[in-house]
């Protein structure tokens, strides 16, 4: 037994639910390096006051920030990358479910045969949506610098991080050297007393990844996502003021937490729907870029499709294969927040809010069908791909052997030559200059054309009406024998 009494609760779970297995070996292992947590009050009656203000805390006083909260007070605790000594210590103190923590930690699809899948496959989607927590997954588009550099370079990587995330470059666009890094956002509700806490998990920005070679330092393509409340800023407000960076969650959830709520009437206790506003805008953000990258890398195959004999390679059908992939793994990241939404719907009380989440449902749709023009655009890539290299393998094989047929007749030209010279070789009439010369061509040529000749036959055909010849005379030869058999058994 572990002296961590949260470890070994996993690991008792880890019987019934294979899936969260990823989890404890993650909190057997070191820090990489300290967690930022960010705390921020808000009064459970929903009127933002001077407590709605973001304070920033030390691990050694997380049991104290989440044990002592005023009655009626939804206390907001964000921590970004968190480490394996946090996460015991947050779980044995709020006694949260495992299986929330490994949705967070497990997000890498592995062989079936080799490991159980993560929590976001193993579980059905309505499962998931009824268990109080939701978990947002979504890709970072990172920038490497300059491609000629990453030529070498593995297809896989990790972050340099507390839960190592993957990895994966893409290929070069303008000289660019694009990668995508997966990423999730994790948010649980837990009542303490009279009072609330939301725990929300964030990735940090993917600034470094780390492959078998090199660290490769990365920045967020555009320095992020669209600003979600652009719509709602006025101008007034929007000069320059509260600049936060948007490649990181935790700056950008601080920043639209500490604004009044989105939604309902600020006298209303505060909602999971409430809670969950802006963490699923800004993912959906993330979603939208996405889609554009695919957009830029569908059009970069349909005109290397173009040029199949300097362009395409057996490599570009493996990179439309992943991109298929992927699409899958997104459209099912998507059902899942969609489910999580439909579910909480028919559970809050929110008539009046509910054009609200019905666009937030239509964006979501929207980008499913996006995902699907694409999965379907490049099925059909992929098909075309395949046989243009199969073509190209084809051709490459008639070169070859247009090759090797003039090598042979090379070879065959020289062989008689060679062996007559030989032949000439010992006697000194015979040398170039000499008299007797000309016999070495008087004996090659005709030698020449009767290899040259023989190279020409048919071997086959020829071997066929010889057998057919020989099976003729052997039939004659038979039947007159059967005739004089006959003949001399007449009387």
């Amino acid at each position: 037994m572990s002296s961590d009494p949260y470890l070994n609760i996993v690991k008792h779970r880890t019987r019934y639910n294979p899936c969260i297995g990823g989890l404890d070996v993650f909190l057997q292992q070191k820090p990489v390096r300290a967690s930022r947590i960010i705390s921020i009050d808000c009064p459970n009656h929903g009127q933002r006051t001077s407590q709605s203000r973001a304070v920033a805390v030390q691990e050694d006083d997380m049991v104290t920030t989440l044990k002592t909260i005023p009655s009626n007070i939804m206390r907001i605790v964000l921590i970004e990358d968190i480490n394996s000594r946090l996460m015991s210590l947050v779980g044995n103190t709020l006694d949260i479910d495992p299986l929330f923590f490994a949705d967070y930690v497990n997000t890498s699809f592995k062989e079936f045969e080799v490991s159980p899948p993560p929590p976001s496959i193993a579980i059905l989607p309505s499962l998931l949506s009824e268990s109080g927590y939701l978990h947002l997954h979504y890709q970072q588009i990172v920038d490497l610098g300059d491609a000629s550099l990453f030529r070498n370079t593995p297809y896989a990587s990790k972050t340099h991080t507390n839960i190592t995330r993957n990895v994966r470059r893409l290929p070069p666009l303008s000289g660019k050297q694009l990668a995508l890094v997966r990423s999730a956002c994790s948010l649980l509700v837990k009542k303490v007393g009279a009072a609330s806490v939301c725990l929300v998990l964030v990735d940090s920005p993917a600034h470094t990844a780390v492959n078998t070679s090199r660290p490769q330092s990365a920045t967020v393509l555009h320095g992020g996502f669209e600003d979600v409340a652009t719509s709602r800023v006025s101008l007034q407000t929007s000069g320059g003021h509260d600049v936060w960076k948007r490649d990181s969650m935790l700056q950008s959830l601080v920043h639209y937490l500490q604004h009044t709520r989105p939604l309902r009437d600020t006298t209303t206790p505060i909602s999971m729907l409430d809670l969950v506003y802006y963490p699923i805008r800004i993912t959906l953000a993330h979603w939208n870029s996405y889609i554009h990258l695919i957009s830029r890398y569908s059009k970069h195959y349909e005109y290397s499709l173009q040029d199949i004999s300097t362009r395409l390679y057996s490599s570009d059908i493996t990179d439309l294969q992943r991109w298929r992939r992927r699409i899958r793994q997104s459209r099912h990241k998507l059902t899942l927040l969609t489910e999580f939404c439909k579910f909480w719907l028919s559970q809050e009380d929110i008539d009046s809010h509910k054009t609200t989440w019905n666009s937030f449902l239509r964006d979501i749709d929207y980008l499913q069908d996006q995902l699907q023009d694409y999965k379907q655009s490049l099925e059909q890539m992929v098909t075309v791909a395949t046989s243009m290299v199969q073509l190209l393998d084809s051709r490459q094989s008639i070169v070859e052997a247009v090759s090797v047929r003039r090598l042979t007749y090379l070879a065959l030209t020289f062989a008689p030559l060679a062996w007559v010279a030989s032949l000439f070789s010992m006697s000194e009439p015979y040398l170039p200059g000499h008299n007797g010369f000309w016999v070495y061509f008087a004996t090659a040529i005709p030698l020449l054309c009767v290899v040259f000749l023989l190279s020409t036959f048919k071997y086959d055909h020829m071997c066929q009406r010889l057998a057919d010849y020989w099976k003729r005379i052997m039939n004659r030869y038979r039947a007159k024998r059967n005739r004089q058999q006959d003949n001399a058994l007449k009387p």
